[in-house]
């Protein structure tokens, strides 16, 4: 298969997968959370439709790895790459608390900037009104907005669900992330060069993390954390094709982000 070829596969995954196969999916879960009693009874509809929406997008998921590991003839074989290596799990947990915060300080100075740029000058003598302070969203406001979207799954499946079950859902989704973007993406690409497989892997990781977010306030968040953590995650794979400490760096980075 062409370069040129795996580079549209890929493309179509995420638009098909990513965009509208998960939005049939969660219109799936938002309509069996209503007109069902499925999971806990002192769940509330909107839980319900969170936990079962998580639910679905991970055993979606396992599926998707599944096709693109045989199509692509890699095999299940790369979802062990590192395993055995705990120093290298350790570094992986060290660089995802690393990634956040590089993510947390971007995220900080861009609301910084904004807000600064909203502010109307004030004339000479004249003392600002609370109106005036309080112009635009306030740090507090777009934290909030951070924590809808896609992010809300996890939330309220860590409210509501078991800790460990949380976690497997939670790991399930982000490990599959890293088998997609980075174990499928870039191994399938690197005949063709770091350029492309790296650009592909990144751009196409950054798209996603857009979808299902409200605003453009609410998607800065994880469109900056997979900047960061895209580049990162490309540029050790590419080294060092070991998965799994990518897979804990995400994990750790994730429950960082959204605890």
């Amino acid at each position: 298969m062409s370069t040129v070829l795996r580079v549209l596969v890929l493309v179509l995954v995420v638009i098909g997968y990513y965009w509208l196969g998960k939005t049939a999916l969660f219109r799936g879960a938002r309509w069996l959370a209503a007109h069902t009693k499925v999971g806990a009874a002192r769940w509330d509809t909107g839980q319900r439709a969170d936990v079962l929406e998580l639910a679905v997008a991970g055993a979606s998921h396992v599926v998707l790895v599944t096709i693109l590991l045989t199509v692509s003839g890699i095999g299940p074989s790369i979802l062990f790459t590192g395993v055995n290596r705990p120093e290298l799990l350790l570094l992986g947990a060290l660089l995802g608390i690393g990634q956040m915060a590089l993510g947390s300080l971007l995220c900080r100075g861009i609301i910084e900037a904004t807000l600064a740029s909203q502010k109307k000058p004030v004339a000479a003598g004249r003392v600002r009104t609370r109106d005036e302070e309080d112009q635009g969203a306030s740090l507090r406001s777009w934290l909030g907005r951070s924590r809808g979207g896609w992010i809300r799954h996890h939330l309220t499946t860590l409210k509501v669900v078991p800790l460990p079950a949380a976690i497997a859902l939670t790991g399930i989704q982000v490990a599959s992330e890293e088998v997609v973007f980075r174990g499928v993406a870039i191994t399938w690409l690197r005949d063709a060069g770091p350029v492309v497989a790296l650009t592909t892997s990144i751009v196409l990781f950054v798209v996603m993390q857009a979808f299902f977010m409200s605003s453009w306030q609410a998607a800065m968040f994880p469109l900056i954390g997979g900047v960061v953590m895209g580049v990162v995650h490309g540029l050790v794979f590419w080294a060092v094709p070991d998965l799994a400490p990518l897979i804990v760096a995400h994990v750790v980075f994730f429950f960082f982000a959204v605890l």
